[in-house]
């Protein structure tokens, strides 16, 4: 990895390019400026994180970062609060459905006269920094729910290739789940509506579109949901709710063996990889959601992004600091170190990403990915969906009921 220590000085006066105007009054100062960053990324991200801060501030010695580590559940309520209150960070890592609540609240500075280099930075992920003409946030990192596969155990019932549509899908996993064993073909986390979200697409079905038109409770939603209900009663996943534990269930499941299959995104790439199927890396499979009877498909693009507090005193020494966390090489170190995926294009070309295959492996995925809404409340959408999509798994309420039930609190969330 030290080859990407070297300098970047010609990065660092690109960026003062790029901010396209002089310093402020409030950032002229004889010494160091200091930015406070709060920070959302997970402990192994943070560990890269903390390399490339350190090398940021050797190259500009006017400027100092105060990093604190916000837990990612906690962070959008924390910032909401301390912005209101005047007493936000410089720089937040803001997932993508919180920007444009924080943007429609006044809270964030607009990014257009410093972000000038947009056309490097993938479609899919750019997308989620724009709302209401005005650009918010510079994209840090971007994911999908990709179909991932033990290459072994699928090799062993006669699948060379991964299922690519859901009747393939439904096959495969059944051959594979051996009830009376504790062997499963698919492991599905009950308890959240963003892994239900791909059934969704395949189907038919969405979310709410640009314009606000409620597409939760469409015909097509309400098949992906009865079709995710089958795979449990059919057998060929466990019937496990844990609102508390489920996403580690499912990790465990997938390393160990005990699941052959599991909708999961890049950011947990490192961690499969020191289950006990993974220690190969090669046995680890990724491919795009299987589609469904009409051949649509989807995945949630998710990322988060960096954005600047609307009262910063700092606005310039913290774009500069931006500019350098999502600089190609500094993209390329958290692919290389974390598995996750680059936002821009050109990171894509380094060498570090071209060979690695892991890496590579989600550019179908993302190929196919759906965006969700870029709208105010997209960062609340979940607050009912979550718990209605538990009532289906828990036999309380049927599909069409508990969509129904979303779709009304939506309506209430759109005011509409």
């Amino acid at each position: 990895m030290k080859k990407f220590l070297r300098t970047f000085a010609s990065v660092a006066l690109a960026g003062s390019l790029l901010v396209g105007c002089s310093p402020s009054a409030t950032e002229q100062s004889s010494g160091p400026v200091t930015i406070t960053f709060w920070n959302t990324m997970n402990t192994e991200e943070t560990e890269t994180l903390k390399e490339i801060i350190a090398n940021f501030e050797k190259e500009h010695k006017d400027i100092k970062v105060k990093m604190e580590n916000v837990p990612f559940a906690e962070g959008q309520n924390k910032f909401k609060t301390a912005a209101q209150a005047g007493k936000g960070p410089d720089v937040l890592r803001s997932e993508i459905a919180w920007t444009p609540e924080f943007a429609a609240l006044g809270l964030l500075e607009p990014l257009d006269n410093y972000f000038k280099d947009q056309d490097d930075f993938l479609d899919n992920a750019l997308k989620y920094s724009k709302w209401n003409g005005k650009t918010w946030s510079v994209p840090q990192v971007t994911d999908a729910l990709g179909l991932l596969y033990n290459k072994k155990l699928l090799a062993e019932k006669g699948f060379k290739e991964p299922p690519k549509t859901m009747d393939e899908f439904y096959q495969v996993a059944k051959a594979l789940s051996d009830p009376a064993k504790d062997k499963w073909g698919f492991y599905y986390r009950q308890s959240d509506a963003y892994w239900f979200q791909p059934f969704m697409w395949a189907f038919g079905g969405g979310l709410i579109t640009e314009n606000k038109e409620i597409q939760v409770n469409n015909a097509g939603s309400v098949k992906g949901l009865e079709f995710l209900l089958k795979l449990r009663d059919d057998k060929v996943m466990p019937d496990e709710f844990s609102a508390a534990n489920d996403y580690n269930n499912l990790q465990q499941a997938f390393k160990t063996g005990r699941a052959a299959m599991v909708f999961q995104g890049p950011w947990a790439t490192s961690d499969l990889l020191q289950g006990e199927q993974f220690k190969d890396p090669n046995n680890l499979g990724i491919a795009p959601i299987p589609a469904g009877p009409e051949g649509k498909t989807g995945s949630p693009v998710g990322g988060n992004g960096f954005v600047i507090y609307a009262g910063s005193k700092h606005k310039e020494a913290s774009y500069k600091f931006i500019a350098y966390l999502t600089n190609a090489e500094n993209q390329a170190k958290f692919a290389s170190k974390n598995g996750l995926i680059p936002t821009r294009k050109s990171a894509f070309e380094l060498k570090e990403v071209k060979e690695n295959r892991l890496v590579n492996d989600w550019r179908p995925v993302l190929d196919k990915a759906t965006n969700r809404p870029v709208i105010p409340e997209g960062g609340q959408i979940y607050t009912t969906f979550n718990p209605e999509i538990q009532a289906a798994f828990k036999k309380e309420k049927t599909p069409k009921q508990a969509l129904d039930a979303v779709a009304e609190s939506w309506k209430k969330l759109l005011n509409k």
